[in-house]
């Protein structure tokens, strides 16, 4: 025990040596660390009370629910029994009491509709707080207690207190008597009630239950008062984890694990770009900037590697192989026509025609009496000349503009059959 010297009242002030001296014993028991180690606190001080270890809560948010008995509300029959009010909220009023005066159940309670809306009960001790008396003192009363859970239909034992009742030891006196259920993890439906029912023997005596009023019968269960409910889930304990289904970030909330799924992004689905894609995205050619002029983008000029900017060279430049001579301004040689060409070596006579042979194009004067017109198949002969001064077989029908002259040694033959109109 550390010593602090101080004054009564308005005494005189603290010497400096007394100053001093409390400073010192105040260092000599302070405490240099806190902390938490399965489920106590550890304080390590200097001074005698040093290494003090201090039982804490287990693990969970938040303190314990704890129901009330008030046995003036009545639930109603059930099977029937009836049940009395187990509630959060305490019932003070004038005290409602419960007599029995032989073994048997001398009263039963029920959770409201919908109450406690979990998913499961924690494993551990349920810890109960109740007040009875009886009418003498003497004999062996003793009570216990059992947890229910009801469906609506069916009631489900959880825990029983059958083999270790708990005496009532008080006799005409109402005293406060402790016990306990060792509540197994139990699953639950959301819409199951909890039931307890409480059990006496009596040996001989009549008992008496009190509630409410400076009686208040508690029971501190194993539920945590954290959060209730978490995106519609009410499980005492829940889980988180990940996924990737869906087109959008999206929470999938079954049971008591929340799945958060964020897809993989795509042409329909807005999510996390892959591995891959951002490698392919990252891979792409940047924006080009301000280049010099006459530049372009290019491989290195006479060997492979990495393309950039520079100037055209010689090397660019593709050759134009058609056997000819020349710049590209004036080009000379033979240029076939199915290259644009006109396939002959000289510029020809004036007034001649390009005509085909059948094997090459060539420059041959014009017929000195007219011209063919037509296709092999429909041919016609118009002569806009006088004079015909070659030989002509006519083997279609054909006309003429006259007057026309048949030169000397000259001749029209016409075909059997054909026709030449003179017009």
């Amino acid at each position: 025990m550390t010593t602090i010297v101080t004054r009564a009242g308005k005494g005189s002030p603290l010497t400096n040596n007394e100053v001093d001296t409390n400073f010192t014993n105040l260092n000599d028991a302070k405490i240099e660390t806190l902390t938490s180690t399965n489920g106590s606190v550890n304080i390590t001080g200097t001074g005698s009370t040093r290494n003090l270890s201090v039982a804490v809560g287990g693990s969970g948010g938040g303190a314990s629910i704890t129901y009330y008995l008030n046995g003036s509300v009545n639930q109603g029959t059930i099977s029937g029994n009836i049940y009395y009010e187990m509630n959060r909220t305490p019932i003070l009023g004038a005290g409602t009491d419960f007599t029995i005066s032989a073994n048997g159940y001398i009263a039963q309670f029920i959770t409201d509709a919908n109450d406690p809306s979990l998913l499961a009960i924690p494993a551990g001790n349920w810890n109960f707080e109740m007040y009875f008396s009886a009418s003498a003192a003497g004999g062996t009363p003793s009570f216990y207690l059992e947890l229910y859970k009801y469906d609506g239909t069916t009631f489900t034992l959880i825990s029983s207190g059958s083999t270790a009742p708990e005496s009532i030891t008080g006799g005409t006196s109402i005293d406060l008597y402790f016990t306990a259920l060792a509540v197994p993890q139990t699953t639950l439906a959301v819409t199951d009630r909890l039931v307890i029912r409480v059990y006496v023997t009596h040996s001989g005596r009549t008992i008496t239950l009190h509630t409410e009023n400076s009686h208040l019968c508690e029971i501190i269960t194993t539920f945590s008062t954290g959060i209730s409910a978490i995106n519609g889930l009410t499980a005492q304990t829940q889980g988180l984890t990940t996924g990737t289904s869906g087109s959008d970030f999206n929470i999938s909330s079954v049971t008591d694990v929340h799945t958060f799924n964020l897809p993989s992004a795509s042409a329909s689905v807005r999510g996390a770009l892959t591995s891959a894609d951002w490698t392919t995205f990252n891979n792409k050619q940047d924006t080009f900037g301000s280049q010099t002029a006459n530049t372009f983008y290019a491989a290195p000029n006479g060997s492979a590697g990495a393309p950039t900017f520079r100037a055209v060279a010689a090397a660019d430049i593709p050759t134009l192989n058609q056997n000819t001579t020349g710049t590209a301004g004036n080009v000379t040689g033979v240029v076939a026509p199915v290259n644009g060409g006109t396939g002959l070596t000289s510029s020809g006579t004036a007034g001649n025609l390009l005509t085909s042979n059948g094997s090459a194009w060539v420059s041959s004067p014009p017929p000195s009496g007219g011209q063919y017109f037509g296709t092999a198949a429909v041919k016609a002969i118009a002569y806009n000349a006088s004079n015909i001064d070659e030989n002509i077989t006519i083997t279609y029908n054909s006309m003429s503009v006259g007057p026309i002259t048949i030169g000397s040694g000259y001749s029209v033959t016409v075909n059997s059959g054909k026709r030449w109109v003179v017009l």
